[in-house]
Parts: C-alpha cells; sequence; structure tokens
C-alpha cells in the first residue's frame, strides 16, 4: 500500500526552523552590538569624568598646600616679629591664628570654591570632635561644634570620613553633598583635606561637582539618544535580513518540493510495479498449486482427467494450468517400436 508524504508538515517544520534561527540569530547579534555600545558609552563617560576630576583633585591639593605653607609663612613672620617682645609661643600662634583666619576668610577658588578650616578636639570622634574654625560659606557657625554622626542628604557622614582619613593617613579625598556659596542649593561636592598637627587644624578645599554630574547625565542621554538610533537601524537590518531569507526560503521550497514530488513520484511507480509484481506472482503461484496434489492419468494414453471429468491430452492439460510449452521428439524406446526398420546406434551417432 502506498503511503503519501505529508509535504504540508515538512513545510510548516522547514519554515519553522530556518525563521526561527534566523529571528534568534539576529536578536543574539542586536544584544551583543548593543552591548558593545554600552561598554563603549560607559568607557568614554568614565574616561571624561575621571580626566576632570583628576584635574580637581589636583587642584584642591594644590589649593591646600599652598594654604598650609601661607600658615607656616604667617607663624614664622609672627616668630620674628614679636619673638624680641617676650610674648611666648601660644601668644604668638594667637595673632597667627587671626591673621591667617582673615586671610583665609577672603581666599576664593574657582567654582566658587573655598577654603575651610575644622579644629580637631576629640580624636576618637562623637558629638563634639572638633569646632568649626573658619568657614567662608558658613561664616555664622564658626566656632560650632562639629559631630561625625551628621549626615547629608544622602546618608553620607562627611566629617566622620575626613577625620578617619586624616588620622589615617593625614589627607584624604572624600564626596559628600552640601550647601553653595551664597545659595541654599544643596549640590555634590568633592574636597581635600589635610591634617596640620601644630594647630590640630583640618585644612580643606572643595569643588562642585555639578560640572561632572551634567557631563554623565549629557553623556547618558546620548548614549540613550545613540541606543535608540542603532536599535531602529538593527530592528530595519534585521527585518531586511528576515524578508531576504524568507524569499530565498520560498525558493528553495520550491525547490525542495519539486525535488519531494519527484521523488514521490517514483516511489509511487516503484510501489505500483512492486504490486504488479506481486500480483503476477501471486497468479502464478495459484497457477502452479493448481498442478499440486494427484492427478488421475490414463495408465495406457496417459490423457489426464479435469475437475469437469474430461480427459485431456497432458499436454493440453499442463499448458492451459501453467505457462510451460512443448516441444515434440521421440525417445529411443517409442522408435524401436514405431520404426523397427532404423538403424537406432546410427541414429544416436548422429544425435551425438
Amino acid at each position: 500500500m502506498y503511503f503519501p508524504i505529508e509535504k504540508n508538515k515538512i513545510r510548516l517544520y522547514y519554515y519553522f526552523g530556518s525563521v526561527s534561527s534566523i529571528i534568534f540569530l539576529s536578536l543574539l547579534f542586536s544584544l551583543i552590538y548593543t552591548r558593545s555600545i554600552n561598554k563603549e558609552f560607559d568607557k568614554k563617560t568614565d574616561q571624561l569624568s575621571m580626566g576632570i576630576i583628576n584635574e580637581k583633585k589636583e587642584f584642591l591639593n594644590n589649593a591646600v598646600n599652598r594654604t598650609i605653607f601661607l600658615i607656616e609663612t604667617e607663624r614664622e613672620i609672627v616668630r620674628q616679629e614679636f619673638t624680641s617682645r617676650g610674648l611666648s609661643q601660644d601668644q604668638m600662634d594667637n595673632i597667627s591664628v587671626e591673621r591667617i583666619s582673615n586671610h583665609i576668610r577672603k581666599l576664593r577658588l574657582i567654582d566658587d570654591g573655598y577654603i575651610w578650616v575644622n579644629r580637631i578636639v576629640d580624636y576618637q570622634g562623637g558629638e563634639r570632635y572638633a569646632i568649626r574654625q573658619i568657614h567662608p560659606n558658613l561664616p555664622n557657625t564658626e566656632g560650632q561644634w562639629l559631630s561625625t554622626n551628621t549626615t547629608d542628604i544622602k546618608g553620607n557622614r562627611p566629617y566622620e570620613v575626613e577625620l578617619n582619613g586624616v588620622k589615617e593617613k593625614g589627607e584624604i579625598y572624600f564626596e559628600y553633598y552640601f550647601k553653595k556659596l551664597s545659595s541654599d542649593k544643596i549640590a555634590h561636592k568633592m574636597s581635600y583635606a589635610k591634617l596640620y598637627k601644630p594647630w590640630d587644624w583640618v585644612v580643606a578645599a572643595g569643588v562642585y561637582l555639578d560640572d561632572v554630574d551634567e557631563l554623565i547625565q549629557r553623556e547618558t542621554q546620548n548614549m540613550e539618544r545613540t541606543l535608540k538610533s542603532q536599535r531602529i537601524y538593527t530592528f530595519s537590518i534585521a527585518s531586511m535580513v528576515l524578508l531576504i531569507s524568507i524569499v530565498i526560503l520560498i525558493r528553495f521550497e520550491k525547490q525542495i518540493v519539486g525535488l519531494v514530488n519527484s521523488y514521490e513520484h517514483d516511489i509511487k511507480l516503484y510501489t505500483d510495479n512492486l504490486i504488479d509484481e506481486k500480483e503476477k506472482t501471486q497468479a502464478a503461484m495459484a497457477e502452479i498449486k493448481q498442478l499440486k496434489g494427484l492427478l488421475p492419468i490414463c495408465s495406457n494414453c496417459k490423457k489426464i482427467r479435469d475437475d469437469s471429468g474430461y480427459w485431456n491430452q497432458i499436454e493440453s492439460f499442463i499448458r492451459e494450468h501453467s505457462e510451460a510449452e512443448f516441444s515434440h521428439g521421440i525417445c529411443p524406446d517409442c522408435v524401436k517400436k514405431l520404426y523397427p526398420y532404423l538403424d537406432i546406434s546410427d541414429q544416436n551417432d548422429t544425435q551425438r
């Protein structure tokens, strides 16, 4: 029995497998490409921000060290000026503090920067670990106690970080949020603080990181716009590839269907031939089976009786019930009987 090929199922598997593979590869390519763009933008943003931050750190370091140099210079000037007058070291330090405080209050750095000073009273920290000595941004708070438990709007503890840094290394860079000069706006700030041990002063300077934050925000927006355009571009390319692939698949599908039809036709012909051969074989076997069993045959004339009761020559019976054909001849015994005058030996020699 012939079973036709399920071409629709083959076509379904063919399209599903091919299109799924193309979509998967397109999505994978888009994901890899998008991630690479993200990494490039992150790297670029980090390089730009780190470049700006390093410049600001160098600027703050120079500002603080210049201020400490001014303190040392003022102390030396006061010592030379008042030593001959018989003043004690504490008295001369008080004069130096007053002079240098007035000078520091007038100092201004770029981007609304300034120098401030906290005097440490307790290096263990706590509610009254230091006194605000000089602060141009908050002059009304000079002389107030400072606490290491104070937090900014983000929950950072800048005084605690500052104290731990100067205790451990004598200096520290740290970030926090603080009020801008001559403004109530709270902004992201980076400071550098260094300990001036003779007076237990923490001399510090800070700059606001608005430009860095704006740079990161601007680059992030650029990245988002670029990613959006790249997604559209990638989607367009993927759609075009998918469309072209479908056209190619359709053409291949037609070729495959043609081959399947040809193969199916050959199988059908082969199957039909097998069926015909089977039927012929079965018919031959049926005829052969008719010659099996006991056949009634005349002991004298050798005729065979068929199923209808008629006596037929053996040649006719076998011819009708098989595909055998006969050719006639005379055996040697019959030759002696029918033709005694013939020399049989000569005949046999002739036949040999």
